[in-house]
């Protein structure tokens, strides 16, 4: 995108994030997370805890960065996402379809640190991972991400310009 829109990826590498070991430390914690099989009795306490603890540092994180553009909408889509999990235990999630003998076949979400399957009595079930894009099975997103993906262009698209001189009459 950065050179699509006549941007710079030396301007966009010369952003200054402070303290990013909040952002680094997270993701160390966060990573393994995907990896390691938590005992069945211990995902509900000690995972999740472990899942918030790293979201409550990215929010730090952005929001000791929000003067960079594009950060502020990027903390409002974690903000979201955090906000479903820490109510619901996890992100609920859709099953998962997969074609067999050309059929679609609905496999139950696995319940994991991060996700479980959706129940009747989510908390905000809209927020939850309910999109999808067509023809691209078994990958769903949350209005959270959607927000943030878009908070990421945001941050790209204005972080890879010079900045804008204010005071300066445009010219007609």
């Amino acid at each position: 995108m950065v050179p699509i829109t006549g941007g710079s990826f030396k301007r966009l590498a010369k952003l200054e994030f402070r303290h990013l070991w909040l952002l680094l430390v997270a993701f160390a914690i966060q990573l393994p997370l995907d990896w390691v099989s938590f005992p069945k009795d211990r995902v509900d306490d000690l995972g999740v805890g472990l899942l918030l603890l790293s979201y409550a540092m990215i929010l730090t994180f952005c929001v000791l960065n929000r003067r960079v553009k594009g950060m502020t909408i990027i903390t409002v889509g974690i903000a979201l996402n955090v906000l479903v999990i820490a109510l619901n235990q996890g992100m609920p999630a859709k099953d998962d379809v997969v074609s067999r003998d050309g059929r679609d076949v609905h496999v139950p979400v696995e319940r994991t640190v991060k996700h479980r399957p959706r129940e009747d009595g989510d908390l905000l079930p809209f927020l939850s991972d309910v999109l999808t894009l067509p023809h691209v099975p078994n990958e769903q997103f949350s209005v959270g991400d959607v927000i943030i993906s878009l908070g990421l262009l945001d941050l790209c698209f204005e972080g890879s310009r010079r900045p804008r001189r204010r005071g300066i009459p445009v010219p007609t």
